[in-house]
């Protein structure tokens, strides 16, 4: 897709047009490539400002298990009824995050996470998560070094220029060009200590206690069946029960017509019963569709399809906390509590 549009943009799979394939963050483009994948699950997640060239290839929920004691596929031949016969080697999911730029011929595998301002070369294999502004090359692909020293790496994190909006970057970033200690004694401003909402002192409430806590922010604009969250509360109800200390934090938008989605959400614990594991849901403002505190306290978030995904995975990445994806087996999503 060479649209330079300032606006995101989703690209479906041909046979599920309601299907996000490929979802692409403001202005970034894709020159050409080719999607491997073998079920409808899988999802290429973009940023913005990304320079995306031709020929690449994505490779997603494709791997062989060669832990087993053999590398065919043996269930999805035969038919296995058990769907986490995979779910140790097989992600649906490749991440590309904010500014970064990849070279033609590329070939990048399902699981992976490329970092913001991140550079690949050429005929790359990226088979690993790349750190951000790191420069990568080869088969496999390794880091051979980094677009910028540490400290301008953290500040251009903490700035996070690409969330801005269009007509401050429009008239800024082609303003400073290569003038980097320029751009960042102006827009760096010293970090302020996070003040907790309700919400992230509860959640670091329960890690206090023990808990693993997964956030999620619900695709609720999507039309069902085709909807992640659906999946993500189903695998946690059939994962955990209510002596496991798990917890899923759901993100509601303060929006009209979000009660039918709570009752929706309470119907389905209340089929569970007394058994069922911790869900929680929180009310976010109408001006951002999550708490920034909130996500951060948590062990894990889970993404789904949504453009609003490349914010909270950068958010995510700066915690360390684990990032899956919702529409992966249940052994990934949510794995197993110590």
């Amino acid at each position: 897709m060479s649209d330079f549009s300032p606006r995101v943009r989703s690209v479906p799979f041909d046979a599920y047009p309601e299907m996000a394939l490929l979802t692409l963050g403001i202005r970034s483009y894709l020159t050409s490539g080719t999607a491997h994948a073998f079920t409808t699950d899988a999802h290429i997640l973009v940023g913005n400002y990304c320079s995306l060239a031709h020929e690449l290839d994505f490779y997603l929920g494709m791997n062989h298990n060669h832990h087993a004691i053999s590398s065919y596929p043996f269930a999805s031949i035969l038919n296995a009824s058990d769907e986490n016969q995979h779910a140790s080697y097989n992600h649906h999911q490749i991440i590309i995050g904010h500014d970064v730029w990849i070279g033609a011929s590329v070939s990048l595998m399902s699981g992976i996470h490329i970092g913001n301002g991140a550079v690949i070369g050429a005929d790359a294999v990226v088979t690993k998560d790349v750190p951000p502004y790191a420069i990568v090359v080869g088969n496999p692909a390794h880091v051979v070094k980094y677009r910028f020293d540490e400290e301008t790496i953290a500040r251009l994190q903490r700035i996070k220029w690409w969330n801005w909006p269009q007509e401050k970057i429009e008239k800024y970033i082609p303003a400073y060009g290569d003038d980097m200690a320029g751009f960042l004694d102006k827009f760096d401003v010293p970090e302020i200590g996070e003040n907790p909402d309700k919400t992230a002192t509860s959640i670091m409430d329960l890690r206090a206690e023990g808990y693993e806590v997964s956030y999620l922010i619900p695709d609720f604009e999507i039309q069902f069946p085709y909807t992640v969250w659906t999946r993500v509360i189903d695998s946690f109800l059939q994962t955990y029960t209510s002596e496991d200390k798990a917890a899923l934090i759901i993100a509601l938008p303060d929006t009209k017509g979000v009660e039918t989605y709570a009752q929706a959400i309470a119907a389905r614990i209340a089929e569970v019963g007394a058994r069922a594991p911790l869900i929680l849901t929180h009310t976010c403002g109408r001006n951002f569709p999550f708490s920034i505190a909130a996500l951060k306290a948590s062990n894990a978030y889970i993404t789904t399809r949504k453009p609003v995904c490349s914010y909270a995975v950068d958010y995510a990445a700066d915690a360390g906390i684990a990032i899956r994806y919702g529409l992966d087996q249940r052994a990934l999503l949510f794995p197993p509590i110590d």
